[in-house]
Protein backbone atom coordinates (compact mmCIF):
# COMPACT_ATOMS: atom_id res chain seq x y z
CA UNK A 1 0.00 0.00 0.00
CA UNK A 2 1.86 3.36 -0.46
CA UNK A 3 2.04 5.47 1.77
CA UNK A 4 1.56 9.67 1.49
CA UNK A 5 2.60 10.63 4.88
CA UNK A 6 4.29 13.80 5.08
CA UNK A 7 6.50 14.57 7.95
CA UNK A 8 5.97 18.09 9.20
CA UNK A 9 9.24 19.78 10.67
CA UNK A 10 7.70 22.86 11.95
CA UNK A 11 4.94 22.11 13.63
CA UNK A 12 3.49 21.44 16.28
CA UNK A 13 5.58 23.28 18.46
CA UNK A 14 5.50 23.11 22.73
CA UNK A 15 2.59 25.39 22.33
CA UNK A 16 0.50 23.00 20.65
CA UNK A 17 1.50 19.89 21.90
CA UNK A 18 1.21 21.28 25.58
CA UNK A 19 -2.98 20.37 24.67
CA UNK A 20 -2.68 17.25 24.81
CA UNK A 21 -4.36 15.12 27.35
CA UNK A 22 -0.98 13.16 28.55
CA UNK A 23 0.78 16.80 29.11
CA UNK A 24 -2.36 18.42 31.47
CA UNK A 25 -0.72 20.32 34.16
CA UNK A 26 2.98 19.36 33.21
CA UNK A 27 5.61 21.57 34.18
CA UNK A 28 7.81 23.06 30.94
CA UNK A 29 10.48 21.18 30.87
CA UNK A 30 8.21 18.29 29.98
CA UNK A 31 6.59 19.46 27.50
CA UNK A 32 9.49 20.51 25.47
CA UNK A 33 11.33 17.69 26.07
CA UNK A 34 8.12 15.94 24.85
CA UNK A 35 8.40 17.88 21.87
CA UNK A 36 11.71 16.83 20.94
CA UNK A 37 10.94 13.66 21.16
CA UNK A 38 8.42 13.62 18.60
CA UNK A 39 7.66 13.20 14.83
CA UNK A 40 4.33 15.25 13.99
CA UNK A 41 3.09 14.21 10.18
CA UNK A 42 0.02 14.74 8.57
CA UNK A 43 -1.98 11.92 7.74
CA UNK A 44 -5.05 11.76 4.82
CA UNK A 45 -8.04 10.16 4.90
CA UNK A 46 -8.10 6.60 4.65
CA UNK A 47 -4.84 6.06 5.32
CA UNK A 48 -4.14 2.91 7.46
CA UNK A 49 -1.95 4.45 10.82
CA UNK A 50 -2.18 1.27 12.69
CA UNK A 51 -2.62 -2.43 11.82
CA UNK A 52 -3.70 -5.31 13.39
CA UNK A 53 -0.88 -7.79 14.15
CA UNK A 54 1.97 -5.56 13.12
CA UNK A 55 4.79 -4.96 15.49
CA UNK A 56 4.39 -2.32 18.24
CA UNK A 57 7.04 0.33 18.28
CA UNK A 58 5.39 3.54 18.50
CA UNK A 59 2.64 5.60 20.58
CA UNK A 60 0.48 8.15 18.57
CA UNK A 61 -0.85 11.48 19.58
CA UNK A 62 -3.71 13.19 17.59
CA UNK A 63 -3.35 16.90 17.39
CA UNK A 64 -5.83 17.56 14.43
CA UNK A 65 -8.87 15.55 12.87
CA UNK A 66 -10.32 12.13 14.07
CA UNK A 67 -9.15 8.53 13.55
CA UNK A 68 -11.00 5.34 14.27
CA UNK A 69 -9.79 2.37 16.22
CA UNK A 70 -11.17 -0.54 14.83
CA UNK A 71 -10.66 -4.60 14.09
CA UNK A 72 -12.89 -7.04 11.89
CA UNK A 73 -14.31 -10.26 12.99
CA UNK A 74 -13.90 -14.02 10.85
CA UNK A 75 -16.83 -12.98 8.47
CA UNK A 76 -14.67 -9.10 7.48
CA UNK A 77 -17.44 -7.17 9.64
CA UNK A 78 -15.92 -4.59 10.82
CA UNK A 79 -15.86 -3.68 14.74
CA UNK A 80 -15.51 -0.16 15.18
CA UNK A 81 -14.22 0.25 18.91
CA UNK A 82 -13.69 4.10 19.48
CA UNK A 83 -13.65 7.51 17.33
CA UNK A 84 -10.22 9.20 18.34
CA UNK A 85 -10.66 12.82 18.61
CA UNK A 86 -8.08 16.25 18.90
CA UNK A 87 -5.96 15.45 22.34
CA UNK A 88 -5.98 11.78 22.62
CA UNK A 89 -3.46 9.18 22.70
CA UNK A 90 -4.01 5.68 20.82
CA UNK A 91 -1.65 2.70 20.37
CA UNK A 92 0.11 3.03 23.93
CA UNK A 93 -1.14 -0.68 25.74
CA UNK A 94 0.39 -2.70 22.95
CA UNK A 95 3.40 -0.57 22.57
CA UNK A 96 4.05 -0.37 26.43
CA UNK A 97 3.30 -4.30 26.36
CA UNK A 98 5.89 -4.95 23.50
CA UNK A 99 3.15 -7.38 21.91
CA UNK A 100 1.94 -6.86 18.11
CA UNK A 101 -1.01 -4.31 17.71
CA UNK A 102 -4.25 -6.10 19.00
CA UNK A 103 -6.85 -3.23 17.17
CA UNK A 104 -6.29 -1.44 13.85
CA UNK A 105 -6.55 2.67 13.20
CA UNK A 106 -7.24 4.46 10.56
CA UNK A 107 -8.13 7.97 9.46
CA UNK A 108 -11.35 9.14 9.21
CA UNK A 109 -10.41 12.76 8.11
CA UNK A 110 -7.28 14.31 7.70
CA UNK A 111 -5.26 14.42 10.40
CA UNK A 112 -2.19 15.77 12.27
CA UNK A 113 -0.51 13.31 14.32
CA UNK A 114 2.46 13.12 17.01
CA UNK A 115 4.42 9.93 17.01
CA UNK A 116 6.64 8.70 20.15
CA UNK A 117 9.03 5.65 19.63
CA UNK A 118 8.18 3.28 22.77
CA UNK A 119 12.28 3.78 24.21
CA UNK A 120 11.34 7.56 24.17
CA UNK A 121 7.84 7.41 25.73
CA UNK A 122 9.52 4.99 28.29
CA UNK A 123 12.17 7.55 29.33
CA UNK A 124 9.54 10.33 29.43
CA UNK A 125 7.39 8.34 32.31
CA UNK A 126 10.62 7.59 34.36
CA UNK A 127 11.64 11.23 33.87
CA UNK A 128 8.56 12.35 34.79
CA UNK A 129 6.69 10.85 37.55
CA UNK A 130 3.63 13.02 37.06
CA UNK A 131 3.11 12.26 33.32
CA UNK A 132 3.22 8.65 34.41
CA UNK A 133 0.20 9.28 36.85
CA UNK A 134 -1.27 11.35 33.78
CA UNK A 135 -1.09 8.49 31.38
CA UNK A 136 -2.92 5.72 33.83
CA UNK A 137 -5.78 8.54 34.49
CA UNK A 138 -5.97 8.85 30.70
CA UNK A 139 -6.04 4.61 30.60
CA UNK A 140 -8.01 4.19 33.50
CA UNK A 141 -10.52 6.99 31.48
CA UNK A 142 -10.85 5.17 28.42
CA UNK A 143 -11.61 1.86 30.07
CA UNK A 144 -14.64 3.85 31.89
CA UNK A 145 -15.70 4.68 28.45
CA UNK A 146 -15.70 1.57 26.93
CA UNK A 147 -17.71 0.31 29.99
CA UNK A 148 -20.45 2.88 29.07
CA UNK A 149 -20.30 2.19 24.99
CA UNK A 150 -20.88 -1.79 26.30
CA UNK A 151 -23.31 -0.74 28.81
CA UNK A 152 -25.20 1.84 26.09
CA UNK A 153 -25.09 -1.55 23.43
CA UNK A 154 -26.43 -3.83 25.57
CA UNK A 155 -29.12 -1.76 27.48
CA UNK A 156 -30.44 0.81 25.22
CA UNK A 157 -32.30 1.02 22.15
CA UNK A 158 -30.59 1.71 18.66
CA UNK A 159 -32.75 5.01 18.90
CA UNK A 160 -31.13 6.41 22.21
CA UNK A 161 -27.65 4.41 21.03
CA UNK A 162 -27.37 6.79 17.83
CA UNK A 163 -28.32 10.01 20.31
CA UNK A 164 -25.53 9.24 22.81
CA UNK A 165 -23.02 8.31 20.16
CA UNK A 166 -23.87 11.55 18.13
CA UNK A 167 -23.25 13.57 21.09
CA UNK A 168 -20.03 11.89 22.18
CA UNK A 169 -18.68 12.96 19.04
CA UNK A 170 -20.15 16.52 19.17
CA UNK A 171 -17.96 16.95 22.49
CA UNK A 172 -14.94 16.00 20.58
CA UNK A 173 -14.63 19.43 18.93
CA UNK A 174 -13.70 21.59 21.49
CA UNK A 175 -14.86 24.78 22.21
CA UNK A 176 -17.89 24.35 20.65
CA UNK A 177 -21.47 25.78 21.75
CA UNK A 178 -24.56 23.53 23.04
CA UNK A 179 -26.92 25.37 20.12
CA UNK A 180 -23.96 25.50 17.59
CA UNK A 181 -23.71 23.06 14.53
CA UNK A 182 -21.49 20.89 14.05
CA UNK A 183 -19.89 18.69 11.35
CA UNK A 184 -19.34 15.17 12.36
CA UNK A 185 -16.72 13.49 9.67
CA UNK A 186 -18.48 9.95 9.93
CA UNK A 187 -20.44 7.52 7.71
CA UNK A 188 -23.26 6.13 8.66
CA UNK A 189 -22.07 2.57 7.76
CA UNK A 190 -19.10 3.69 10.80
CA UNK A 191 -21.65 4.84 13.10
CA UNK A 192 -23.56 1.55 12.89
CA UNK A 193 -20.39 -0.19 13.45
CA UNK A 194 -19.79 1.69 16.71
CA UNK A 195 -23.51 1.50 18.08
CA UNK A 196 -23.58 -2.45 17.32
CA UNK A 197 -26.39 -2.11 15.03
CA UNK A 198 -27.43 -2.22 11.59
CA UNK A 199 -27.18 0.30 8.87
CA UNK A 200 -30.55 0.19 7.87
CA UNK A 201 -31.54 0.70 11.80
CA UNK A 202 -29.35 3.57 11.92
CA UNK A 203 -30.33 5.17 8.86
CA UNK A 204 -33.93 5.15 10.34
CA UNK A 205 -33.06 6.71 13.62
CA UNK A 206 -30.96 9.26 11.53
CA UNK A 207 -33.82 10.19 9.07
CA UNK A 208 -35.82 10.69 11.92
CA UNK A 209 -33.58 13.35 13.32
CA UNK A 210 -33.17 14.66 10.52
CA UNK A 211 -37.62 14.88 10.20
CA UNK A 212 -36.78 16.70 13.34
CA UNK A 213 -34.85 19.20 12.57
CA UNK A 214 -31.77 18.00 14.24
CA UNK A 215 -29.23 17.22 11.57
CA UNK A 216 -28.90 16.89 8.07
CA UNK A 217 -27.41 13.80 6.18
CA UNK A 218 -24.65 14.92 4.03
CA UNK A 219 -22.00 12.93 1.87
CA UNK A 220 -19.75 11.35 4.17
CA UNK A 221 -20.54 13.45 7.78
CA UNK A 222 -23.72 14.13 9.37
CA UNK A 223 -24.37 18.08 10.10
CA UNK A 224 -25.90 18.10 13.73
CA UNK A 225 -27.89 21.86 13.23
CA UNK A 226 -28.90 21.58 17.25
CA UNK A 227 -26.65 19.65 19.17
CA UNK A 228 -28.60 20.49 22.26
CA UNK A 229 -32.07 18.82 20.88
CA UNK A 230 -29.96 15.07 20.61
CA UNK A 231 -31.24 15.22 24.91
CA UNK A 232 -34.38 14.90 23.89
CA UNK A 233 -35.92 11.84 24.42
CA UNK A 234 -37.18 9.52 20.93
CA UNK A 235 -41.25 8.85 20.83
CA UNK A 236 -42.29 6.09 23.39
CA UNK A 237 -43.58 4.56 20.80
CA UNK A 238 -40.05 3.52 18.93
CA UNK A 239 -38.54 2.19 22.10
CA UNK A 240 -39.31 -1.13 21.88
CA UNK A 241 -39.57 -1.84 18.56
CA UNK A 242 -35.61 -0.68 18.46
CA UNK A 243 -34.25 -3.35 20.40
CA UNK A 244 -31.61 -5.48 18.62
Amino acid sequence: MPQSTETVYDFPGPWSVARLELLRGMSQEAIHRFDSMTRTTKRPRGEWIIVLGDPANSIYFLLKGRVKITTFREDGHEILHKIIGPGEIFGDISTILGIARTTSAQVLEASLLCEVRRHDFESLLIAYPEMSLQWLKCVGLRLKKAEAQLLNVVCNDVSTRVREALMDLVTLERGVRSDQPVRIGITQQDLANLIGASRQQTWQVLKELEDSSVLRLTYRSILVTAPHKLRSQPPSGRRGDEQL
